[in-house]
């Protein structure tokens, strides 16, 4: 996942509950949110930053899922 601007990004609407946003706002202002190095950011870009971190993630963990779930499926196919 590129960080730094090289991947062209669509804009999309995200809904949150109030106490999770007052929670984002909270972890960018005390900084606990990593700021990529050389710079500071708006407020709105890092938290975007964070979500899409988070969605990356989430898409790793799903292919390391399935291809566990695939090595039990050849595993399974052995024993027979």
């Amino acid at each position: 996942m590129d960080m730094f601007g090289k991947v062209p990004l669509i804009e999309i609407p995200v809904h949150l509950p109030p106490d999770q946003k007052k929670w984002l706002d909270k972890m960018v202002e005390e900084g606990r949110i990593a700021i990529p190095p050389g710079g500071s950011l708006e407020k709105g870009s890092v938290i975007s930053m964070f979500i899409r971190m988070l969605i990356h993630n989430a898409m790793e963990e799903q292919q390391r899922q399935a291809a566990l779930e695939a090595e039990d499926e050849d595993d399974d196919d052995d024993d027979e």
